[in-house]
């Protein structure tokens, strides 16, 4: 009976391009967050920052299901709806997200923390190596990606040539 009321759901619902695409970014931050939430339910100590807090056994597996139940609701919609499914390719999400933190470094240096007030020197000399030693290893970060990427390539290429 539930198949034929999902086919029948499914025929009968015309939904816009422009309504499946919003729908479908909204889930996916609603899978994100939920995701988030999973990872992070025993807690997690970083360097800089910490979700502190002890959530009792009992109450995290009762989350580990309730989320369990929201994935498989948007599961369900995205079949049912037929919610495009973004790929992203990973060297792709590297690589932002390298972009993003030589930004990030790059504000980090003592020149551009002069809106804060006047930069001791001592700070300066203290601060601006070690940023550039951390510019230093993104960019090894980056030189691996590239030659990972570079490597991808070069086997699609000879699969292709054999094929």
């Amino acid at each position: 009976m539930e198949d034929s009321n999902k086919s029948e759901f499914e025929t009968t619902l015309s939904i816009s391009p422009a309504h499946v695409n919003g729908l479908a970014a909204r889930m996916r931050t609603l899978e994100e967050d939920c995701r988030e939430i999973e990872r992070n339910l025993d807690g997690f100590k970083g360097i800089l920052y910490e979700y502190a807090g002890e959530i009792p056994e009992r109450s995290r597996r009762q989350m580990r299901r309730t989320l369990a139940e929201i994935l498989n609701a948007i599961t369900s919609m995205r079949l049912e709806l037929q919610l495009p499914e973004q790929v992203i390719d990973l060297d792709k999400m590297i690589e932002s997200r390298l972009s993003h933190m030589w930004v990030t470094l790059h504000e980090s240096k003592s020149a551009s923390l002069r809106g804060y007030g006047v930069i001791p020197e001592d700070l300066s000399r203290y601060l601006d190596p070690r940023i550039d030693a951390m510019l230093a290893l993104l960019a090894c970060l980056r030189e691996a990606l590239r030659e990972s990427t570079a490597e991808a390539k070069g086997r699609t290429l000879r699969r292709r040539r054999s094929e």
